[in-house]
């Protein structure tokens, strides 16, 4: 039995697309359960009206959206009266079935003894639908044993996702709800799935796009929520530990694979948090906490990012892209309070250093010094200034600052002997 599941709010402008997708599969041994997820639209209607003219559909109800009935609506619920030799196919109330994503996927997973099946997507734009790409591969590829830490860089991209794959109900019982936590906001269908492969011993990808994905500027990828960046870090631990239970120990290449799937992931959380509509105070938190992390720190450190992977140079170049608009960014803050003001300095001057950019390395360090200068602190003001004249031995506000600092010298010197 292949068994497919839908959790739809709010989606009466696109549910009709979807479901015409499932009653258009070239096979008709389905199960279809559809969760009203709490909307206040006519989703609710349609899916009822699907499930009065077909006896496959089964209708669910959740009276609020994210709020869940436990014990009858949930994935897991679901599969529970079912057999482990079933199927299951995660389809979001705006995607499409392509007519032989059933009939080909469970060909492919019977054939190959597969516990996960996993095939090609076309991507569109949901407002457009004009095609925005495509996940696939050139030739279609088995994995098992040794081959997870092998091929770890080219299936990862379909693991980040759970969608436009069957998943074996033996592998979905297995499943663990400690290494899928509840505050997760963002990334728990990359979590769920890497479960999945976790308890898998075979996944197979078919090189054929079985599956259109609709990309959203709703989705919860391009929204700010809190805990979003704890995400980041959770996700690239949490990868780290599934190769070492899979694999025994994460490669060299597996490591800086996951390091610069991090830094395009902080990418893409810098993006969504500086256009998020919330207090600068609040971006600015997060950019200090972003740039401060050590996972972010081991990122700017590797010599040669890329070279395991045989691409210096696009990677560096990434890298650089990143930490350059973390520099503008800071650069462009209006006010800073005076608790943050240190953290800033150190940040700026961080970010600024691995950009490249010594125009803001150079105002960062400054600010820095006069920081220290103000809060009567020679010693880390010296370290600054003395690395500041090296460089800029004729800079005016250089030699302002060597003059303060010579002040704040004497000052502190003519105290020490009055105390004597």
């Amino acid at each position: 039995m292949l068994l497919i599941y839908t959790v739809a709010f709010n989606a009466e402008q696109t549910f009709r697309r979807t479901a015409d997708s499932v009653f258009s599969q070239t096979r008709g041994d389905w199960l279809w359960y559809v969760v009203d997820n709490g909307s206040t639209d006519s989703t609710g209607a349609l899916i009822q009206e699907i499930a009065k003219r077909d006896k496959r559909v089964i209708s669910l109800v959740n009276e609020k959206n994210h709020v869940w009935n436990f014990g009858n609506n949930q994935w897991s619920d679901v599969i529970q009266a079912h057999k482990e030799e079933d199927f299951f196919c995660w389809l979001d109330a705006d995607d499409v079935l392509k007519p032989e994503f059933l009939e080909k996927m469970l060909d492919f997973a019977l054939k190959n003894r597969l516990d996960i099946a996993v095939c090609g997507s076309d991507h569109l734009d949901a407002r457009t639908l004009e095609p925005r790409g495509a996940r696939i591969l050139n030739s279609d590829l088995l994995v098992e044993k040794e081959g997870f830490s092998q091929y770890f860089i080219v299936y990862h991209q379909f693991m980040r996702t759970y969608w436009a794959k069957l998943f074996s109900l033996s592998v979905m019982c297995r499943y663990d709800v400690a290494h899928v936590p509840w505050w997760l906001p963002y990334g728990w269908d990359t979590l769920f799935t890497q479960e999945m492969f976790r308890n898998a011993t075979r996944v197979g990808i078919l090189a054929e796009p079985l599956f259109d994905y609709y990309v959203s500027a709703k989705s919860m990828s391009r929204q700010w929520k809190n805990k979003r960046i704890e995400s980041d870090r959770y996700l690239y631990q949490a990868a780290l530990d599934f190769l070492v239970a899979k694999c025994g120990s994460v490669s060299p290449r597996n490591e800086e694979v996951l390091l610069i799937i991090y830094m395009n992931a902080i990418q893409d959380t810098l993006n969504v948090l500086v256009k998020a509509e919330i207090p600068e105070a609040d971006k600015l938190s997060g950019v200090l906490d972003i740039f401060s992390h050590e996972y972010t720190q081991q990122a700017a450190a590797r010599e040669n990012i890329g070279a395991l992977l045989g691409n210096v140079e696009d990677f560096t170049r990434r890298r650089r892209e990143l930490f350059s608009s973390a520099t503008t960014w800071l650069l462009s803050c209006r006010e800073v309070l005076d608790e943050r003001i240190e953290a800033y300095c150190d940040a700026g001057v961080f970010v600024s250093a691995i950009a490249g950019n010594g125009g803001a390395w150079v105002f960062f360090k400054k600010l820095r010094a006069r920081l220290f200068v103000d809060r009567n602190r020679p010693g880390d003001a010296r370290a600054e200034v003395d690395e500041l004249a090296e460089l800029l031995p004729l800079d005016q506000d250089v030699t302002s600052l060597k003059q303060q600092l010579a002040c704040l010298s004497g000052h502190s010197d003519q105290s020490n002997q009055t105390l004597v």
